[in-house]
């Protein structure tokens, strides 16, 4: 009877371990798919915010994204030209280069996006000689981009032109409002005073499920 109960206890055993590993291979599996990287390209048509309850997709922060990345690689390539990634992965200021210059990308596209419809609003034109700078801003910035990243970016010269037009309105709008707040230019900027203020007036919320998984610093580089 001992040697019975013995050998029940021991299957008992047997399968509750076999249980509990179970559930730590599924739960192992479930995290790695929450926390694991995302490619931009396979969700540039998912939403990556929404603004004032206006949904823009990954593909309509395209120029911000690259613009971001463009910027922090050639910093990491006059620091360590053979291993850029130092700078890519360094901490400052209690944060990741990496994390600090993905969230000034969609700092920037929010920016925009709000000022662009102030702009729109308020029926706001655009010089001549504003829109020739901003063709030859975006004429430049394609230009730099190389074969590849026109590729990785996933997105047209035209899509990336409209981005450039509603940036023009945007910095068009954000002067005239300065002006007449008779505030400096700059208040209005991202990290500007004034413009936290105006965001408070602004709802927008951002994807955090695809945002923090977004594989940045892989977008246009491989």
């Amino acid at each position: 009877m001992a040697k019975r109960k013995r050998a029940r206890e021991s299957v008992r055993f047997t399968l509750l371990m076999l249980t509990l590993v179970a559930a730590v291979g599924i739960a192992a599996k479930s995290r790695s798919v929450r926390i694991g990287k995302i490619s931009y390209l396979e969700h540039r048509n998912d939403t990556a915010v929404t603004v004032d309850e206006t949904e823009y997709k990954f593909r309509d922060l395209a120029f911000y994204l690259a613009y971001q990345e463009m910027a922090i690689q050639n910093q990491a390539q006059i620091y360590d030209l053979e291993q850029t990634d130092k700078y890519w992965n360094a901490h400052a200021n209690g944060s990741f280069l990496r994390l600090e210059a993905k969230d000034q990308a969609m700092a920037m596209a929010v920016h925009d996006v709000i000022f662009y419809q102030m702009a729109m609003e308020n029926g706001t034109e655009l010089t001549q000689q504003e829109i020739e700078y901003m063709e030859n801003q975006k004429t430049d910035f394609w230009s730099d981009l190389e074969e590849e990243g026109r590729e990785r970016i996933g997105v047209s010269e035209e899509e990336i032109g409209r981005t450039f037009s509603q940036m023009a309105y945007a910095q068009k709008q954000q002067k005239l409002l300065s002006e007449e707040e008779g505030v400096d230019y700059r208040e209005y900027n991202v990290n500007g005073s004034e413009y936290e203020a105006l965001l408070q007036k602004h709802t927008y919320q951002v994807n955090e499920k695809l945002w923090k998984r977004l594989n940045f610093g892989k977008i246009i580089y491989d």
